[in-house]
């Protein structure tokens, strides 16, 4: 961007924005372990390749999740001990490389956004993002479902990034990313709801993070107050007073060793961790402070 042709004002706007949302500093990393942590396996089969977790906001016992690539485009429906509660196809989606998903409330409603992101070879230019219904259980073992809204998008600067890491600020109405192989860390924005759907929405570059190597799952609580960054064996948190503020480092939690784990959801009471394996069908409940925000 060549500022020189822009009014003063403009450019003050944005060097104070690129400095506002910069988190290129290192943070000295601190390590915690958990209070608890308990294995368990999922019982649905179909289950083969959790590369994506949601913590529901209809019910506190209940999780969502989706294979990787190469499968059909469902979610699954599990108790917070991987207990099958449910199987749902959904309408008009391609499943591409699904590679996060997250659970969110926006005007009254309960949302599920699955996050079709993946790029390993680093080739696509082209990314879709859908948004259905959370949906209700019930006792039909297989049910259809359709997206309430979905979009494409590309990232501003033109690069085609592996994106394994999306969460909803739904505080900032944002669609978080984060990408994955680059040094450092990039971290993207989308709009919730784009005005004009039908488009090709550009990804906004706002931040990045020197300390995050290979992120594979992303989470920011309801009050926007807490993002959750996984990397194998780890969690970063980061907290922040006020939307929009820049993320400032917390500590990291080390967890049980892993093969793969690929999606990380926390519960919406901040008292527990779930993490799954991408390769091994287990599910881990990781267990946090009580007293800790």
């Amino acid at each position: 961007m060549n500022l020189a042709k822009f009014p003063l004002g403009i450019v003050i706007i944005v060097v104070a924005g690129a400095i506002f949302f910069s988190c290129h500093a290192r943070a000295e990393l601190i390590i915690k372990k958990p209070e608890q942590q308990t294995r368990f396996t999922f019982t649905n089969k179909q289950i083969t390749e959790s590369s994506g977790l949601a913590c529901s906001t209809r019910n506190s016992e209940l999780l969502w999740t989706h294979n990787d690539s190469g499968h059909m485009p469902i979610i699954y429906a599990v108790d917070d001990q991987g207990r099958d509660r449910g199987t749902y196809h959904l309408d008009d989606i391609e499943s591409i490389d699904w590679e996060d998903m997250d659970a969110f409330q926006y005007q009254g409603n309960h949302y599920l956004l699955i996050a079709d992101t993946g790029d390993n070879l680093n080739m696509l230019l082209g990314h879709r993002i859908s948004i259905i219904r959370e949906p209700e259980l019930n006792n039909v073992g297989r049910s259809t479902i359709s997206p309430e809204w979905s979009f494409f998008f590309q990232y501003e600067d033109g690069q085609a990034y592996d994106v394994e890491s999306v969460a909803v600020d739904i505080v900032r109405e944002k669609i978080v990313l984060l990408t994955k192989k680059t040094k450092p860390t990039l971290m993207f924005e989308l709009p919730l709801k784009p005005e004009n759907d039908a488009g090709i929405q550009q990804a906004v570059k706002v931040a990045s993070f020197a300390e995050i190597v290979n992120p594979s799952a992303l989470d920011i609580t309801a009050d926007g107050r807490l993002m959750s960054i996984n990397t194998y064996r780890r969690i970063h948190r980061y907290q922040r007073e006020n939307p929009g503020e820049r993320w400032q480092y917390e500590y990291s939690l080390k967890y049980k060793k892993m093969f793969q784990p690929e999606a990380m959801c926390l519960s919406k009471n901040k008292r527990h961790y779930f993490v799954s394996s991408e390769k091994k069908k287990s599910l881990l409940k990781i267990g946090i402070k009580t007293s800790e925000k």
